[in-house]
């Protein structure tokens, strides 16, 4: 999304809260959008506090919100409504943009030969793997994301209507 809004002339400075207690002064951008990952259905702790923390210095700015996660891929105007409009409510956050996108699909883009993976998501991607095989049913696939499993056309479409909400202000 960074390199996205760049092309469409918006400054950017990408801040992982995962990674960052630094989060620059709100005060100088006139857009903010935050996205989280989806774990055992909640958004990530860091990005859950860094928006009850700013709650208030968000109602001034453009706001974009998103999650990726695994059930988008498989329906995601339902992912849209549990992950991010729901957020949104529960936050009070008016957010003029927001949107969820397929996550890292956990039988295919996860190497368990990995060792940065965490005991809990190898744990999680096994059973997944065994459910799958014990049911042996096709991975049910959202019709939007057919030609585009990763949703990269979405997210660019995301980012560029960002910019211009951004850049409109």
């Amino acid at each position: 999304m960074g390199k996205v809004l760049e092309k469409e002339g918006v400054n950017v400075s990408l801040v992982n809260l995962e990674l960052s207690k630094n989060v620059p002064d709100l005060k100088n951008f006139d857009g903010i959008l935050v996205g989280s990952g989806v774990k055992i259905s909640k958004w990530t702790k860091e990005t859950d506090n860094f928006l009850k923390k700013n709650k208030m210095q968000l109602k001034d700015k453009i706001i974009g919100l998103y999650a990726c996660c695994g059930l988008t891929t498989e329906d995601a105007e339902k992912a849209k409504k549990i992950y991010v409009e729901d957020k949104i409510q529960k936050l009070g956050i008016a957010a003029q943009l927001f949107d969820a996108f397929p996550g890292k699909s956990i039988l295919s883009d996860f190497d368990l030969s990995n060792p940065k993976i965490g005991f809990i998501e190898r744990k999680i991607i096994e059973q997944a793997a065994k459910a799958q095989a014990k049911d042996n049913k096709p991975i049910k696939i959202d019709d939007k994301w057919k030609d585009d499993p990763k949703g990269l056309k979405q997210i660019r479409s995301f980012a560029t209507k960002f910019a211009e909400l951004v850049k409109s202000k």
